[in-house]
């Protein structure tokens, strides 16, 4: 058999390993390019290399071309094996891009898992919750690090101080608050508008923000709360801004940049100085 067979069987087999890895992701808009992934497909290849090869020692004769291959076949693996370990050439955005198809593995194996157990099944869903959540603020942190909109510092909680029960159920961490996905049900008991435009972070959950198509009043959830907000310009053109006291939420189509992973940006800021963006997708109609 040649070598050069060998080699492009190798090869293909590398390739097509790569591709597979992503096979088990929730959304075909969680597919990202990962240079982990890259890494972990080389080191595959390569240890079929050798296993391969020694297996079929009969079917090639060239000692000295067979010893190059398994010392060749050792090096790429300790390379490609230290790459993975180290992440030394993974940057901010490929960190990100690496992240999506992970934490898209694990809102596929929690919402899709047989589970009976009320306690676990509350625990898989705010995998979920937190993992799309994430996953839409991954795309905005992708699109602004990528662009050159490098922050030096975020908002970060006072110290932990010593108290009761009582004062730790009456504090709220300002850094972990976040929009809470919010049924039609919900948004109903402060919109009154029968046309509506949403912000929704990943099209198979509720979104975080109904909005009168008018131009009237619009909604959001923040920690258990329904929050009124009023607008400012026109919802229907898909870019729009909504507020109220000590908060705003601001939405912007992403215009030519729109893809089959986002069509609009949304974010979030609370007067106290935390800021949240997420990149989703934004409807007007319903």
């Amino acid at each position: 058999m040649s070598y050069i067979r060998f080699g492009l069987m190798i090869l293909t087999s590398t390739v097509v390993m790569f591709v597979l890895m992503y096979l088990n992701t929730y959304a075909w808009e969680h597919v990202f390019f990962s240079e982990t992934r890259v890494y972990m497909a080389i080191l595959m290849g390569a240890t079929m290399a050798v296993i391969m090869l020694a297996y079929m020692l009969g079917m090639y004769s060239n000692k000295a071309l067979n010893i190059a291959i398994f010392i060749g076949a050792i090096i790429v693996f300790a390379l490609s094996l230290w790459l993975v370990r180290s992440q030394s050439t993974v940057s901010g955005p490929s960190y990100m891009r690496a992240m999506i198809p992970h934490h898209s593995i694990a809102v596929m194996t929690s919402e899709r898992s047989q589970i009976r157990d009320p306690r676990v099944r509350k625990l898989a869903d705010e995998i979920i919750r937190a993992q799309r959540q994430e996953i839409a603020e991954m795309r905005f942190l992708i699109s602004q690090v990528s662009s050159g909109k490098v922050v030096e510092s975020i908002y970060e909680d006072p110290p932990a101080e010593p108290g009761s029960i009582a004062d730790a159920l009456s504090n709220t961490l300002i850094s972990e608050l976040d929009l809470s996905p919010m049924p039609e049900a919900e948004a109903e008991r402060i919109l009154e508008a029968d046309s509506r435009c949403t912000f929704n972070r990943s099209p198979e959950t509720d979104p975080v923000l109904w909005a009168a198509q008018d131009g009237g009043r619009a909604a959001m959830k923040l920690n258990g709360v329904l929050v009124g907000l009023d607008t400012s310009g026109d919802p229907q053109s898909g870019t729009a801004e909504f507020s109220a006291p000590g908060t705003s939420v601001t939405v912007r189509s992403l215009g030519e940049d729109a893809d089959w992973r986002a069509d609009s940006e949304l974010v979030f800021q609370l007067d106290e100085g935390l800021t949240a963006g997420y990149r989703g997708f934004y409807n007007c109609g319903k």
